[in-house]
């Protein structure tokens, strides 16, 4: 209990107002230098003599996620890819990185010397966005950009931040167009199953043949012609009726006391983290933390390369 400071009678700790005189309880006091009255800490002059108080300083403003780049650039252009970089920042931790880890990402960027290459390519995409006639262009080239750089920095400098590790193969596929790629050997790198504890069959002539037969009854219905890349069971028993297969076009899967779900890579839309599970446009998809992770970022990647990006 404390007393009121206008009538002294004791009142709760937690008290917003003094339940006998209606007088403020205040948490904070000082006393006046003049006449040693009792004032609240932020009162702008005293209640017993009048004197004026100074204004306390106000703390700078912390650094914000979209103040990555000092607005030094005296060029607009260069100074609109800084803004849409740091966006693209923000957007990744958002959607794909631990929250409590957030502030541990954006000091390794600032302490590493990759800040340096981001601003060389802030100025070189400054340059090329001049020449673009809207803003429709100027997403269509900064955002794989972007993805591209933060995929680097990821990689390269965060491994030991990430939930997920990423192998550095994945960096080679960067700026290549999806006719100069071989969709399965993309899809196998960014899954990485061999360190993964997933069972995986890559090799159909070997795999059992009631599992693939479950897997073909239950979830995995491919066109005629459309190469199967994989089929991972998902099943707590091991009988593969469910689990996800990747092909040439489509990610198919089920999962336990779910519908099976398939999605083409030309629909690609929405691709979000939900806690320890991801959704593929809208619908619910698990498999473990960290392959809900990888395969999170390789449905992006193709969603990019497919056209959705």
């Amino acid at each position: 209990m404390k007393n009121c400071r206008a009538c002294q009678k004791p009142i709760p700790d937690d008290a917003r107002f003094c339940p006998f005189c209606a007088t403020p309880a205040i948490e904070e006091t000082f006393d006046c230098p003049n006449c040693g009255t009792e004032n609240d800490l932020h009162a702008p002059a005293c209640s017993n003599c009048g004197l004026l108080f100074p204004t306390p300083k106000k703390e700078p403003p912390k650094t914000k996620l979209n103040d990555l780049f000092d607005t030094t650039h005296t060029d607009n252009a260069e100074q609109e890819m800084a803004d849409r970089f740091s966006l693209a920042f923000e957007r990744r931790l958002k959607e794909e990185h631990n929250p409590a880890l957030h502030s541990a990402y954006i000091d390794r960027f600032y302490k590493s010397d990759f800040r340096s290459s981001v601003d060389f390519r802030i100025k070189q995409l400054g340059e090329q966005v001049q020449h673009l006639p809207d803003d429709q262009a100027r997403t269509k080239l900064t955002t794989p950009a972007f993805e591209e750089l933060l995929d680097y920095f990821m990689v390269r400098y965060c491994e030991d931040l990430n939930e997920a590790v990423f192998p550095e193969a994945i960096l080679k596929y960067q700026g290549m167009t999806v006719e100069k790629i071989s969709p399965g050997e993309l899809i196998l790198t960014y899954l990485d199953f061999d360190n993964e504890q997933e069972t995986v069959y890559t090799d159909f002539v070997t795999m059992p043949a009631n599992k693939l037969k479950n897997a073909a009854q239950n979830f995995l219905s491919p066109q005629k012609g459309e190469s199967i890349y994989f089929i991972c069971d998902l099943s707590a028993f091991g009988t593969c009726k469910d689990g996800f297969a990747m092909t040439r076009d489509c990610i198919y899967w089920k999962m336990p006391f779910e519908k099976k779900q398939r999605v083409y890579y030309k629909n690609l839309e929405d691709i979000k983290r939900q806690e320890d599970w991801i959704t593929v446009n809208g619908i619910f998809f698990n498999a473990n933390k960290t392959l809900n992770i990888k395969l999170l970022r390789l449905l992006k990647k193709l969603r990019e390369l497919y056209g959705k990006g």
